[in-house]
């Protein structure tokens, strides 16, 4: 069985590892991981993946500079010494790029479990969290769309609501930087949907501006090159590419227009630097399990989750009309694919999905 890893120091090296197969302890289950989805949010991260602890979730032992990058996708319980989960199980959540993965499971209800591994305990519990399956679902392209969409789409709600909730910081357009990102679709899709929301610009590199312009959900598109062609009206912006050069560029334009600047992604890993165009006091670096733990606490039990649930599943509708599913079925394929993403030439219409 391999797993696929990356350098943590020069991110397009990457590498099947064989990986031995533990015996199981009590309390523990395996999983087979049917499939997972791999996007350009993913490079996040790995870029976050010292600061955000991203490699401490399948760490690589002994470390010799190498990483795990960690995915969405769902999982069969093949072998449980667990008395509440039993064989068959299918389980939704975080996952290893490989073909199985042992946890511990904890806090077992009707519809969630969290890996109580003791490696895991002080990483951010969202991504502890599995969901429960029930049968029949996590399958066909629905699975596909949730492994793809779900995440992503759940970090654009929050900051929609975020957005919302600071009355847009009083600007008349929000600016969103990488407006092809399946990130940068979900918020846009999010802010549609409420009737308050200001224009909404999408930025993109010239060769995705017709992808973008043909979803329909932007105010106005416009390639990076334009960035000067932009109302000087106040202005949010929402960053999902971290590259300096563009946050330099929004913020000599917009100067002391720009209300706030939302730090949300780095896919545009090779070209991030630390500057946001904005004072600290109207900057934000958006942790998306941060915003929902405390936005839950002040809507009460369940509320936040069936707001956000009702989103993805209209807008995963809504996707499954432009989305292209790119199917693999190997560490090598996976590589190659990955090869094109680090150097930002995927198609942001497609989709991977991987099965190992």
């Amino acid at each position: 069985m391999q797993r696929f890893e990356v350098n943590k120091q020069a991110f397009v090296e990457w590498r099947g590892a064989e990986q031995v197969k533990p015996a199981l302890v009590e309390g523990e289950v395996r999983l087979a991981i049917d499939f997972f989805a791999f996007t350009a949010n993913n490079l996040t991260y790995a870029v976050a993946g010292e600061f955000l602890g991203y490699w401490n979730f399948f760490p690589v032992v002994p470390d010799d500079g190498y990483g795990v990058i960690p995915v969405w996708g769902f999982a069969d319980v093949i072998e449980s010494r667990c008395d509440e989960v039993r064989v068959g199980e299918r389980l939704y959540g975080y996952f290893q790029p490989s073909g199985e993965l042992v946890i511990a499971p904890i806090n077992v209800s009707g519809g969630m479990l969290i890996d109580g591994t003791a490696h895991r305990q002080s990483l951010p519990p969202l991504y502890n969290q599995y969901q429960r399956v029930a049968q029949g679902q996590g399958e066909g392209l629905a699975g596909r769309l949730q492994a793809l969409l779900g995440p992503l789409y759940m970090t654009g709600y929050a900051i929609a609501d975020q957005l919302a909730v600071n009355h847009y910081y009083g600007a008349k357009q929000l600016a969103i930087v990488s407006a092809s990102s399946k990130t940068s679709i979900g918020l846009a899709e999010a802010l549609a949907e409420n009737d308050q929301t200001p224009q909404v610009v999408g930025l993109t590199s010239p060769q995705n501006v017709a992808f973008v312009e043909g979803l329909g959900i932007y105010d106005q598109v416009l390639a990076y090159g334009a960035i000067d062609s932009l109302s000087d009206s106040s202005a949010v912006v929402v960053d999902m590419a971290g590259n300096g050069e563009t946050a330099s560029k929004l913020r000599d334009h917009f100067a002391e227009a720009l209300n706030y600047y939302i730090s949300v992604g780095l896919t545009h890993w090779d070209k991030a630097a630390g500057a946001s165009g904005a004072p600290q006091e109207r900057h934000e670096m958006f942790f998306a399990p941060t915003y929902i733990i405390e936005r839950t606490k002040a809507l009460g039990p369940g509320e936040f989750n069936r707001r956000l649930q009702g989103f993805l599943e209209r807008s995963s509708a809504k996707a499954a009309t432009w989305l292209e599913l790119k199917e693999v079925n190997s560490v090598e394929a996976l590589g190659a694919l990955y090869t094109d993403i680090c150097a930002g030439i995927m198609n942001p219409a497609e989709g991977i999905i991987c099965k190992l």
